[in-house]
């Protein structure tokens, strides 16, 4: 019965490597459970996921590496069509 039940409950191999062990029992591993949490967040865990690294001077100025960005900040865009621009922020 101890075989049976060791076979039953076996998955199939994926071809994809898998990291050996989770950080968080909480948080799934999974494409897509993680891109569905990502779309969907509140507000409140979204400002957190909407944060930008400093440029050096303002990081040893501040003592902090990134911050959430807001309304009126300047930024360079780092990836994208608009890549290599510098712009305001208009809109979180």
């Amino acid at each position: 019965i101890l075989a049976q039940a060791t076979v039953g409950s076996r998955r199939k191999a994926s071809g994809r490597h898998r990291a050996a062990m989770k950080q968080k029992a909480t948080v799934s591993s999974s494409r897509r459970k993680s891109r569905k949490a990502y779309f969907t967040a509140p507000s409140h865990i979204r400002r957190k996921l909407m944060s930008a690294p400093l440029s050096k001077d303002l990081r040893t100025k501040y003592n902090v590496r990134s911050l959430p960005i807001r309304r009126d900040d300047e930024v360079l865009i780092c990836r994208g069509h608009y890549h290599d621009r510098e712009g305001k922020v208009t809109q979180v």
